[in-house]
């Protein structure tokens, strides 16, 4: 048995004390073990997660090995997104078992599905708003069992004399007021006392009916709210022209209109609400009524209906049985085993894995249309990976990349000549607990862990949505949504981002992460070198070559045309010479034989950088001092290259796309995506509007607040 640790990639004896959803794996080899009293089979590698009660147990079958862990239950998903993910893994699978193609694939929507349905009213509320009379009319009226009880009572409360009343007086002396000659006059005596009990077994169907039905609508109001949420973020980021980039605008708006009509759904939504919250209101005033405060919540009541004679005929209980019958259809699903349990859990986590794959193919290929082409790449092979399959190849302006859906669920991303990007799913909801302290801890779990990594870039990604962000101090936002390249002092510098189908934006800030690992490392590796000595009447003729004091040839731009003949026709006279020297130069010979083609390398070494990454075309190519480098395209007017930090000296790639009428006021943690989309290396300034002054991806200080222009800067002033 061993556990396996998904950040740091290593495996591990033991658990931590805390353990983090979706950090760990268990890998069985040959032994017997019993997770959450399943017996697993051999060479088994599944995620730890709790069962129903939130504990996570292992023992193994000789007894030797037993572990427990308790999960908060705010790391695990909503019901309405463990829903959606489970769609995504199941839409993979029918995807792969049909051999469709990479671009079925992208054209799935990567926002939660058949999200109209799931607004409308559905049959249980329709049924409850018709026949709720006659539940309020079974709880102002409802139904007794009359039991008689004798009781001794003072004779100005006597009603009906129990026909034991005279022994029981004879025998009673201090129940007597007074002798006379003739009787006795009774002080008490004894009566026949007729007592209502009200919690018959109808009435206490019908009082847990009641808190059925309230829960129901309470989650009800829930899912619907939090799909309003996304609906009104959908509608307003579609209408809406000087907030948000144009690019970033066209893209959320095919995104949403190739699927939905947000102004329509967001009718339907409030509609909806509305309904709920008068059926909420209903069924809240049954609480006050005799027979619930009566039946209150001692009385338990099995799922199964017991068909008794009141429930069947009585003209109001019936329709208490209606109710319960089609409340217990809609729970149906949700009583399950142990195994069930187990079993969609691993779905679950599965179905991220796939949303997480569906995201990075969005942000690489885009959707497959005119309006959305991700950053530039197609699939070469155009088939749809599977976890622990072979990598899928990507090509465009930018190069080769691959990506591989690791046996652990990660992702692998890789390019020529930079570090490789390891993305990993968290499925713990980090935001979905108010207790700063709590995510903190978490967070720093998850960190710190991955300090010793430097042999590549990670990314860790988790579900989460803004609305949850927005209930969270600043401090807390920014470590939970980050690429880590505006940190502030003290920070972790590692990328951490939600994605949720819940958020229309998650596209966007997956493909900024992508962007963020791909082209600051090329712009940040300029100038390229050449591992050739070169003559040095050759380099001093050429000044787009420069020999550093490692004597290696940096390629400062692409030589013109006047400048490639003019190396190439010094070149062949060096060579000329030595061919006159005859045997005496031949090991010189073919060095500079060697650099006949140099020119060509040269152009091939400088293009990347002059790659477009706002429209992948080719801009032109300026050389700046401190092996900065500037660009400039004609097409969209962006601008993008490398500038020296003024406060830490170092260099930091950036992108400056044309601004084209942006007037947006957010300037909240997450606005970056949200505004100008993908289109971003280094953070703009959080006060500048033209956003040409930008944070150091270095030491996270920005030139604004160097120069002391801090008013209204949330992320300086603090």
């Amino acid at each position: 048995m061993q556990f396996w640790n998904r950040l740091t990639r290593s495996i591990a004896k033991e658990l931590p004390d805390q353990v983090v959803l979706g950090q760990w794996q268990f890998i069985t080899e040959s032994e017997r073990v019993l997770i959450n009293t399943l017996e697993l089979p051999s060479n088994s590698r599944e995620y730890i997660f709790p069962d129903s009660g939130y504990c996570w147990s292992l023992r193994s079958a000789d007894t030797k090995l037993h572990y427990e862990k308790h999960f908060s239950k705010w790391q695990l998903p909503s019901n309405i997104l463990s829903e959606s993910l489970r769609f995504f893994e199941c839409e993979l699978q029918n995807l792969v078992s049909n051999s469709a193609t990479w671009l079925d694939w992208v054209k799935v929507p990567s926002l939660v599905p058949e999200i109209e349905q799931k607004i409308n009213i559905q049959p249980l509320e329709v049924i409850t708003k018709q026949n709720l009379g006659h539940i309020e009319e079974v709880c102002h009226r409802p139904r007794t069992y009359l039991k008689l009880e004798t009781e001794r009572l003072p004779v100005s409360r006597a009603q009906r004399i129990s026909p034991h009343a005279a022994e029981f007086l004879a025998a009673h002396t201090e129940d007597w007021e007074r002798r006379t000659f003739r009787s006795v006059v009774p002080k008490r005596v004894l009566c026949m006392v007729r007592e209502e009990l009200w919690d018959i077994y109808e009435n206490k169907v019908t009082v847990r009916l009641i808190d059925n039905l309230l829960e129901y609508v309470r989650q009800r109001l829930q899912q619907v709210q939090t799909l309003k949420q996304e609906l009104e973020e959908a509608e307003y980021l579609s209408g809406t022209i000087n907030d948000i980039h144009f690019r970033n605008h066209q893209r959320i708006c095919t995104l949403w209109g190739n699927y939905f009509d947000a102004t329509t759904v967001v009718k339907k939504a409030n509609s909806t609400l509305r309904e709920l919250q008068q059926l909420q209101y209903k069924l809240r005033s049954l609480i006050d009524t005799d027979l619930y405060k009566a039946i209150g919540l001692r009385a338990s009541v099995g799922t199964t209906l017991k068909r008794t004679n009141i429930l069947v005929n009585d003209q109001h209980y019936r329709y208490v049985d209606l109710l319960w019958r089609e409340w217990s259809r809609c729970q149906s699903g949700q009583a399950k085993n142990s195994r069930q349990v187990f079993e969609e859990n691993q779905e679950l986590f599965r179905g991220f894995e796939s949303f997480c794959l569906l995201l990075i193919g969005l942000a690489l290929t885009g959707s497959g249309n005119d309006d959305d082409k991700g950053l530039g790449f197609q699939a070469i092979s155009n088939l749809i990976p599977t976890r622990g399959s072979q990598s899928i190849k990507f090509q465009g302006a930018l190069g080769e990349i691959s990506v591989t859906w690791q046996e652990d669920g990660s992702f692998l991303i890789q390019s020529h000549g930079i570090k490789d990007l390891h993305v990993i799913p968290i499925i713990a909801t980090l935001t979905a607990t108010n207790n700063s302290e709590i995510i903190t801890t978490t967070v720093e779990t998850l960190l710190y862990s991955l300090t010793p990594k430097t042999d590549n870039q990670t990314l860790i990604l988790y579900p989460g949505t803004e609305e949850e962000r927005k209930k969270l101090s600043f401090h807390i936002q920014r470590k939970i949504n980050t690429l880590g390249n505006d940190c502030l002092l003290g920070e972790l510098s590692t990328a951490i981002l939600p994605i949720s189908p819940l958020d229309i934006i998650s596209v966007e800030r997956v493909a900024r992460a992508i962007q963020w690992w791909l082209n600051s490392q090329r712009y940040l590796s300029y100038p390229p070198t050449l591992a050739r000595a070169i003559p040095e009447p050759l380099l001093q003729n050429a000044d787009w070559l420069e020999e550093n004091q490692s004597n290696q040839v940096r390629v400062l731009r692409s030589p013109q045309s006047a400048q490639e003949q003019s190396f190439n026709t010094q070149l062949q006279s060096l060579i000329n010479q030595l061919q006159a020297r005859g045997s005496q130069g031949r090991g010189q010979l073919i060095q500079l034989q060697q650099l006949e083609n140099l020119p060509s390398q040269a152009k091939n070494l400088i293009q990347p950088f002059q790659v477009c990454p706002v429209c992948h075309s080719t801009g032109s190519f300026t050389a700046r001092d401190r092996q900065c480098f500037f660009c400039e395209c004609s097409e969209c007017g962006s601008n993008w290259g490398t500038r020296t930090c003024g406060s830490c000296g170092k260099k930091y790639p950036y992108i400056q796309i044309q601004r084209t009428g942006i007037n947006s006021q957010n300037r909240q943690q997450g606005w970056v995506e949200r505004t100008l989309g993908r289109e971003v290396l280094a953070v703009p300034c959080w006060i500048e509007h033209n956003y040409g002054t930008f944070i150091c991806s270095n030491c996270g200080r920005c030139s604004q607040a160097e120069q002391g222009y801090l008013r209204g800067c949330l992320r300086c002033q603090n």
